[in-house]
Order: C-alpha cells, then structure tokens, then sequence
C-alpha cells in the first residue's frame, strides 16, 4: 500500500472510512478518508476522485463534441465545395453552349453572307452577259440594216462601220488630248461631244426597241408570234386569278352558311337536371342513413329468414336509395320518359317494403313516406317535361316577319 504524505507538514496521513448519509434503504454510505493528526486536516478521497473523473468525462465529452463540430464543419465545407464545384461546372456548361450558339449563328451569318455575295456575282455577271448579247445583236441588225440600204453584203457593211467605230474613237481621243478653249468651234471640238455610256445605252435600247416594233408589224415574224403569245398567257393568267378568287369567294360563303346552320340547331338541354342531380343526392343521403342504421340495428339473426332481421330491411331500402341516385346520375344527360320512371319505380318498391317490415322500427315508417313523396316528385317531373312539346310541333305558328320577307 502506498503511504500518502500530507501537502502541509509532509508526514503520513492516517486513511480511514467515515460515514456520510445513509441511502433510501437505511444502509450507511462511507467515503474514504485521509487525516493528518498533525495538522488537524482531513480530505474526503472518494469526493476528489469523483470530481477528477467528472473533470476527466467532461474534458472527453469537451474533446468529443470539438471533433464532431470540426467534423460537421468539415462536411459542410466539403459540400459547399461540392456545390461551388457544380455550380461551377453548369456555369462552364452554359458558357460553353453560348460560345456554340455564337459560333453557330455567326457561321449562318457567314453563309447566308457569301450566299448573297455569290448571287451578287452571278447577277453582276449575267448583267454583263445580257449587255455584251444585246451589243452583239445590236452590231448585227446595225450590220443588217446597212447593207440592206446600200445594197452591199454583210462584210462590206461590217468594214464600214468598224472604219466608222475607229474614226470616231480616233476624234474622241484627239478632243481628250486638245485644250479646252471656249473660242475654239473647230471640226475636233464637235467631235469631241460624245454622250456618256448610260446616254449610249439608252440610245441603243431605244433603237432596239424600235426595231422590234417593226419587226412586230408583220404577223408572220418570230417577234410578233412572241409578243402574242405573251399577251395571251398574260390574260389566261389574269383569268386562272380571278376564278381562284371567285372560287375563295364560294368557299367561304358555304363555309359561311354551315356556320349559320350549325349555330342554328343547336340541342337544349335535358328538362329538369338540376331537380335530377337534387333527388340524386337527396337518395345518397338516405343511403347513408339507412346503412348507418342497419348496422347500428344488426344483422345477425337467430332464424333461418335472413330478411326477419331489423338491420337488414334497413340494408335492402339503403340499396333501393342507391340504384335510384345511380340511375339519376347516370340517365342525367338524357331525355327520355324512363329517367323518370324508372326512379319512381324503385322508389315506390322501397315504399311498400318498408311500409310492410317496419313493426316497431319508426324509422322504417319514416323512410317508407320519404320514399312515396320522391315517387311523387318524379312523377311531376316526368309529366312535366312531357308537357311542353306539343308547342314546338304546331304548324300553325304565325311569323310576324313571313310576309316581310316574302315581299
């Protein structure tokens, strides 16, 4: 055993067991002492061991809950990462389908562009073939007309105008190079005077033109076979436009008139769905009732006639009430003599049952006139909407407006 020191004196303590309290069941509790006889002081052991296992449990628990809120902290860092990381992902994600979209519109953009710069050109270059074809047949009825008004042959008329062309050419030339001078009337000035292109070629348009009007005099010419060919496919195509139009027009007159119609007969209702779906209803109430009563009243019977039971007459009315709110509900729309009539049956089938088990049962004797007055009501109601349809039928119903509109 290890012999304790005194923290004052320094000498041995004397260990001795002293008693403290007693427990709920009368037995003494002691606690382990430590006396210095020197110093007159004593130390209650079991005290201090308790509190520095306490210290210790609560240093462990401290430490304890420490590493759980490190680690709770941990996860919600990592999640915030996580998060970060896929928010950032669907940031990349969207920024990259943006840059696909850009690119994509721009290469249509790019497309469309040389697209148009093609057509541009090719419009440019038929322009230009148009205007060199039309030069050539130019020169070749100038060619034409000429040697047909001096009587030479083509290549002779084709030297001469080309001797002319170069004439011309050499004068324009010399009026560029001479200075200008307002005094100068001279044969080199007037020459000088040639119109611009656009002038030239409204000229020649104009001459070509002309030419072909000429030609267009004869009726045997290629120019006017053409010309009236044109104009009559120009009148079939006015004709083929107006019989689309008149036709459209037809169309939607018709189209017009079965709007009328269909807006004309148009089928009422079914007389009397509101007292209908009412007398539904007022069955699925009474079905409740009677079910709720059958069982409080029982179904359990000592005899071998199951329907002597109280519970069950209730049960067999309850069944009554919901064949009539079925039939009600489901012969809603239609208007027909039997979706009143057929109620009213079951209703007065469920009358005179009731009427006949209701002994001592009250309540049967209630159901029994419930049911009687809604075989009642059914009936007006299937009397009523047969009322009214005589008044449709007349043929002698005078219009007002007949003679109006006759006249």
């Amino acid at each position: 055993m290890i012999n304790m020191k005194c923290p004052i004196c320094g000498k041995d303590l004397d260990l001795q067991n002293k008693q403290i309290g007693t427990s709920e069941n009368g037995d003494p509790i002691f606690n382990e002492y430590a006396i210095c006889h020197s110093c007159k002081k004593q130390w209650n052991l079991d005290k201090q061991r308790a509190k520095k296992i306490a210290a210790k449990k609560a240093a462990e628990e401290k430490a304890k809950a420490e590493a759980e809120a490190r680690a709770a902290e941990e996860k919600a860092k990592a999640e915030a990462e996580a998060r970060a990381a896929e928010e950032k992902a669907k940031a990349e994600a969207a920024a990259r389908a943006a840059e696909e979209k850009a690119k994509a519109e721009a290469a249509a953009r790019a497309a469309e562009e040389k697209a148009k710069a093609e057509a541009a050109a090719r419009a440019a270059e038929e322009k230009r073939a148009a205007r060199r074809e039309a030069k050539a047949r130019a020169r070749k009825e100038a060619i034409a007309r000429l040697a047909a008004d001096k009587g030479i042959s083509e290549e002779e008329a084709e030297r001469i105008l080309k001797e002319r062309a170069r004439a011309r050419k050499a004068a324009a030339q010399k009026a560029a190079t001479a200075p200008t001078d307002a005094t100068d009337d001279s044969e080199e000035q007037k020459y000088g005077n040639i119109p611009a292109e656009e002038i030239r070629d409204k000229r020649e348009k104009a001459v070509r033109k002309g030419y072909e009007d000429m030609l267009a005099t004869d009726p045997d010419s290629k120019a006017a076979k053409k010309k009236k060919k044109e104009e009559t496919e120009t009148a079939k195509a006015k004709e083929d436009v107006k019989s689309i139009k008149m036709d459209d027009y037809d169309d939607a007159k018709s189209s017009d008139d079965e709007d009328d119609d269909e807006y004309e007969y148009v089928d009422e209702y079914p007389r009397f769905r509101p007292g209908r779906i009412i007398l539904g209803i007022i069955s699925l109430l009474a079905f409740g009732f009677c079910i709720y009563k059958g069982f409080v009243t029982g179904l359990s019977t000592s005899g071998a006639d199951v329907t002597s039971a109280p519970g069950m007459n209730y049960v067999i009315v309850a069944l009554c009430m919901l064949i009539t709110a079925l039939l009600y509900f489901i012969m809603n729309n239609r208007d027909t003599l039997f979706a009143f009539l057929i109620p009213m049956i079951v209703y007065i089938g469920s009358a005179v049952f009731a009427f006949l088990k209701h002994g001592d049962e009250f309540e049967l004797l209630i159901l029994a006139g419930a049911s009687g007055v809604l075989a009642v009501i059914s009936l007006i109601l299937a009397i009523a909407s047969r009322g009214g349809d005589d008044y449709d039928d007349e043929d002698d119903y005078d219009d007002p407006f007949e003679e109006e509109h006759d006249n």
